[in-house]
Order: structure tokens, then C-alpha cells, then sequence
């Protein structure tokens, strides 16, 4: 009897520990190290020891390095002897006949100096090449644990955590509710359906406004559940996904139906008579739903801060006095949703600086200071605070170092960053709930976790065709185009304006399915073997 109940007490024992789980030790505050970060969309100085410096806005010239000076000095109150150091790189990460990882061997060459976290551009493959650490360490974080797991589902590669999100926006669709008044639209409620979305954008006058930009093919992407949801939950070896599944062939018609009122459809139609209106608009899709010459844009997120400046001569301004920003329209598959714009950050992978891919405790040392700065830059009141004050010179404008990126955390946390996001002079507008009820259903959408997509920088979303690094799903990205939809390099037809396009997408969707699916197939045969090179994950982690 007496055995039985010590073993009983162990299994009671045992079962509280797993229901409790370990607890996490954090960052001793005396710790010290070093850690230099890299982003582009910079002034192209490095800054060492950002957080011990005195910088007024006048010496800050990037949003970027603002950021960092901001959320340095903050963190180093808890850390003071943490070295921040920063190297941005101006503009984009490809421009200027410079790639992002030759910028970065650039770097090191020049400076001796790992380059502990950085914006990245292919997570996949440098999780393939095992160049970024495994976050995971850290799931017994409480910051980690308040983080949004649909997002941080993004960058999880069979159990590997590989990043966090550098930058994170939900992806909506721009309406333009003045323009729909002035024309008698009945205007549709944030939670409107396919149809609905049809329907409204079913107006135009040409050479004046169009519903739409172009035909949204993302709005069937998300909203089936053969394509996103099923690139997201993939398992063993099931198709990665289906083109040609009764949903995706029952939404192809929309397409047609959308091209009789968008304006690239209509000007592959037309034509040169519509050349002056698309020089009024600059040829940029933002340019025509800013101006007012379009009742809906599904494109642009990342315009938001300046759509919503609030000075009406600034560039960027929206020049309506009623818009907002709805989620996705729902389909018989799939309630509204969101899709994601996502920069990932990732971490050096300290574990094979000896090429032994067990952490040590020194490299466990050194991953825990980078995490913890990382972790504290995107999910710590405190830095959201840090951010909002920062001021920067952008030209002949001092602004704020608070970008458009919206809160990772979930739950008190996420509506408190919400409120320091919202006291940035470019989002206060999207505070009021009256005049932006699109926009706050859809924060509502983004941050219940419920939000399956991919992002290109964050899913094997490339493949090697003739040496030449191409989408996997180019065809259907481009089935507009008719040389892609027929497979003749000369052909001029079908259109999506013309009578026999739909048929002639239906009619390619299975072959189509067939590529992309061995595509997808091959590059994530290269990325498990990488998993099991450098993260030692076996066959069995797979099915």
C-alpha cells in the first residue's frame, strides 16, 4: 500500500509540474555582452553603443536608427551593460547594386563584428543554411508567451521558432465612403461578404473613378481553405495546396465580374485614352485611392500612417472626409480575415559558432541577451513608449520613430500599445471607433490570432527556374497576363475583360496545381534538411 502511494504522490507530482511548466529565469540584470543589429530603410551610419549616446532629433536622419537609439537607451536603464550597437543600410534591402547579405559581409569585413539580429529577407533559407537561432528556448518567457501565436506561427518551422516580427500590419482593404455617398453606393458593413464586395464595386465612371484598382485574387488566397490555411497547416505528405479545389474554381468567376469596373483591367482594355487619367495618378495604385478615383483599394497597407497624416496637404493624405479600412470580405469558406505584412527578424545562431549544434552556456548567454533586447523592442510597453517619443528629422519634418507596425502581444497588452500606436500624430484619426469602424474590426480580426497567411520573406515562396529565382506560384500570380494564362509568349488574349478568360483559367488550374505543388514540395525537402543538419529534428519531426 505504502508503494502505491509514493508512486501515486510522483504521478501527482509530475502532473503539476507539466500542468505548471518550468518558469523561465530571465536576463540577469548585471549581465554584460555586446549585440549589433542590422536594418535597412536607414541613414547608412553605424552607431555603436547607441543607448549611451546623446542624440537630439536633428542627428537622427532615419526612422530606423531612431528606433533603435530610443529603445536602447530604455533597455540599457534595466541593462547598462548591454552595448547596442546599430547599422543601417539606406533604402531598400537590394537597392543600390548591393544585395542585403552581401551589405551584411560587407560589414563584417569592415568591422569585425557578428551581426547578432537583423531584418530578414529569406528566413526559409537561412534557416536552410542554419544561420538563425531557435527561439523556442525562450517558450517559458511570459513576453514570449503573450506574443500572437497565429503570427508567431509564421516563422515556425516544425517546432523551430526562427524569428519575430520586425514589422507586422494587417492587410485590409481601403473604401473610400465619401466617393460611394456622392454617387448613391449603399455602402456595406465592415463585416461584409464576397457578394457584397462585388456589389460595391460594381460603379465606375471612366476616366473619373473605378471600384477597384485590380481584381484581388488575394481575397480568394485567404479566403479558401485550400490555399493559405492549407500552406500553413500542411502536414506529412498531403498537398501543400489546391488550386483546382471546388472552392478555388467556384471563386475564379469573380474575376471577370471585377474587371468590368478596376482600373488595369480596363486599361488593358482600353488603353492610350486612358493614358491621361493614369498620368494624373502617378500609375500607383495608392496615388488613384488617395486622390479619389477609387472606391476600394486592397493593396498599399503599409500607406497607412500617411493616408492617415493629418495635415490635408501633406502628400500622402487621403483627400476624403469618410473612409476606412475593412478586413477581407468573407466567402462561403471563410469569416473576414486579414492578410499579414510581415518583416522578420531573426538572431544569429550562437549554437554553431563551434559547430556543435548544442548551446553551451555561453552561447546560451549570448542568445539570451539578444533575444531579450529583441523581445523588449517589439513586445515591451516600454519601448512602445520609448518609440512614440523619439523624435527623428525626415527632410525639412521632425516626426516620430513610431512606425506603422501594430502590437505582436495579445489580450491588456495588446490594447495598451494599441493606445500608445494611436497617440503617434499619424494614427490618432484610427482612434475613433465612429468614424473607423472597418479599421478597429479588423484590428479586432488580426488580434484574436485567427489570421492564416504567408509572407513572402517568412515560407519557402521561391524556387530555382533556370538559375533564376522565381515565384512558385507565378502562374497564378499573373494568370492575367495572357502569354502566362495561355502559355504562348506571343499571345495578346484572353483577357480577364474577355468572354473566354474564365475557362481558360479553370482550364489551367490543375496543371498548374501539379507544378506548384512539386515546387513547394522540393523547396521544403531542402528546408527539413536543414532542420536536421543544424537543428537536429529527424524524419519523424516531418510526418
Amino acid at each position: 500500500m505504502k508503494k502505491i502511494f509514493v508512486s501515486s504522490l510522483l504521478a501527482m507530482v509530475v502532473l503539476l509540474l507539466v500542468a505548471c511548466g518550468p518558469s523561465y529565469k530571465g536576463l540577469d540584470k548585471a549581465a554584460s555582452g555586446e549585440i549589433t543589429i542590422m536594418l535597412w530603410s536607414g541613414d547608412g551610419e553605424f552607431y555603436q553603443d547607441i543607448g549611451k549616446k546623446n542624440l537630439t532629433p536633428d542627428m537622427l536622419v532615419s526612422q530606423n536608427a531612431a528606433t533603435i537609439y530610443a529603445v536602447a537607451k530604455e533597455f540599457n536603464k534595466d541593462y547598462p551593460n548591454v552595448k547596442i550597437n546599430v547599422i543601417t543600410k539606406v533604402n531598400g534591402p537590394h537597392d543600390d547594386g548591393v544585395s542585403w547579405s552581401q551589405f551584411r559581409e560587407n560589414f563584417i569585413l569592415e568591422h569585425g563584428k557578428t551581426v547578432d539580429i537583423w531584418a530578414s529577407t529569406d528566413l526559409p533559407g537561412e534557416v536552410q543554411r542554419g544561420m538563425v537561432s531557435d527561439l523556442s528556448v525562450f517558450s517559458d518567457d511570459p513576453m514570449y508567451k503573450s506574443f500572437n501565436k497565429g503570427i508567431m506561427s509564421m516563422m515556425n518551422y516544425y517546432g523551430v521558432q526562427a524569428g519575430l516580427p520586425q514589422f507586422l500590419q494587417p492587410w485590409g482593404v481601403y473604401i473610400n465612403k465619401e466617393l460611394a455617398d456622392n454617387n448613391n453606393i449603399d455602402i456595406p458593413d465592415p463585416d461584409w461578404t464576397i457578394d457584397e464586395y462585388t456589389d460595391f464595386v460594381s460603379h465606375s465612371v471612366a476616366n473619373s473613378w473605378y471600384g477597384s484598382m485590380d481584381t484581388p485574387k488575394s481575397f480568394i488566397f485567404t479566403g479558401s481553405t485550400t490555399m493559405a490555411q492549407s500552406l500553413v497547416n500542411h502536414t506529412g505528405n498531403d498537398p501543400y495546396i489546391n488550386l483546382n479545389s471546388a472552392e478555388v474554381r467556384a471563386m475564379i468567376p469573380y474575376i471577370a465580374e471585377w474587371s468590368e469596373h478596376a482600373v488595369w483591367p480596363q486599361y488593358d482594355k482600353v488603353g492610350e485614352p486612358m493614358a491621361p487619367f493614369m498620368d494624373a495618378n502617378g500609375w500607383w495604385s495608392y496615388n488613384f485611392f488617395k486622390n479619389g478615383a477609387l472606391l476600394t483599394l486592397d493593396g498599399d497597407p503599409w500607406m497607412l500612417g500617411d493616408a492617415a497624416n493629418p495635415d490635408p496637404l501633406h502628400w500622402g493624405a487621403v483627400q476624403s472626409n469618410n473612409w476606412d479600412i475593412y478586413p477581407r470580405p468573407s466567402t462561403d469558406y471563410v469569416d473576414n480575415t486579414v492578410g499579414v505584412v510581415l518583416d522578420p527578424l531573426a538572431i544569429h545562431n550562437y549554437a554553431l559558432d563551434d559547430d556543435n549544434s548544442e548551446l553551451s552556456e555561453e552561447e546560451f548567454n549570448k542568445l539570451q541577451i539578444a533575444y531579450t533586447f529583441a523581445s523588449f523592442w517589439i513586445g515591451d510597453d516600454r519601448a512602445w513608449q520609448a518609440r512614440a517619443d523619439q523624435m527623428y528629422t525626415n527632410g525639412a519634418t521632425v516626426k516620430t520613430a513610431m512606425n506603422d507596425s501594430v502590437p505582436l502581444v495579445t489580450g491588456a497588452a495588446f490594447e495598451r500599445q494599441m493606445d500608445i500606436w494611436f497617440s503617434a500624430e499619424n494614427h490618432t484619426m484610427l482612434a475613433d471607433k465612429e468614424q473607423f469602424p472597418g479599421f478597429h474590426h479588423m484590428m479586432e480580426v488580426f488580434s484574436s490570432g485567427k489570421v492564416i497567411d504567408v509572407s513572402d520573406k517568412a515560407y519557402p515562396w521561391y524556387y530555382d527556374k533556370d538559375g533564376v529565382r522565381s515565384e512558385i506560384l507565378y502562374e497564378w500570380n499573373n494568370f492575367n497576363l495572357p502569354n502566362v494564362l495561355t502559355g504562348n509568349p506571343e499571345a495578346t488574349s484572353p483577357r480577364r475583360t474577355d468572354a473566354g478568360f474564365t475557362n481558360a483559367v479553370l482550364a489551367k488550374l490543375p496543371e498548374w496545381n501539379t507544378q506548384v505543388n512539386q515546387r513547394f514540395a522540393d523547396e521544403w525537402a531542402k528546408l527539413k534538411a536543414g532542420l536536421k543538419t543544424h537543428y537536429g529534428k529527424t524524419d519523424a519531426d516531418f510526418k
